[in-house]
């Protein structure tokens, strides 16, 4: 977690449990001042600090606008193709899903995941866009460690 969010959870922390509206609300407000988002791994410890129910606070993160659980967006194609298939195209699918899931979870990045498009670029698969950029010869760790990089 990041220092300054926990710092921030420990301040509110120390108010006492479980927090009011006001001191939820304000922490919201630091935690996506530094984060940009206020992302689902960090509401779950910021329940957990304010002695608040996780239902409730990410109740205040979809109510108030001001509020969003992803900062960045990204594409990531995935060519499922005859010969990127051949090429453990699905064990990267996988391999991206999941690190996906954890960028989004950890970072409040949103990482959409989009197979079998083929990229006519077959003689150097696997291929793998993310935002329209085409990276080849990847492997499943390769994928991984881009999203990871994201």
């Amino acid at each position: 977690m990041n220092l300054r969010v926990g710092e921030i959870l420990k301040f509110y922390e120390r108010q006492g449990k479980p927090a009011e509206q006001e001191e939820i609300l304000s922490a919201l407000r630091e935690i996506q001042e530094v984060l940009g988002c206020i992302p689902k791994a960090v509401q779950e410890e910021a329940s957990l600090r304010l002695g608040v129910k996780p239902s409730f606070l990410a109740a205040f993160v979809k109510k108030y606008p001001e509020f969003k659980e992803v900062s960045e967006k990204y594409e990531i194609q995935v060519c499922t193709g005859p010969s990127c298939g051949a090429g453990k195209a699905l064990e990267i699918l996988r391999a991206v899903e999941a690190a996906g899931k954890q960028k989004e979870r950890e970072q409040g990045i949103s990482v959409k995941i989009v197979k079998g498009r083929c990229t006519r670029q077959c003689g150097k698969g696997p291929n793998l866009k993310i935002n329209g950029v085409l990276h080849h010869h990847m492997t499943p760790e390769q994928a991984a460690e881009l999203i990871r990089l994201l």
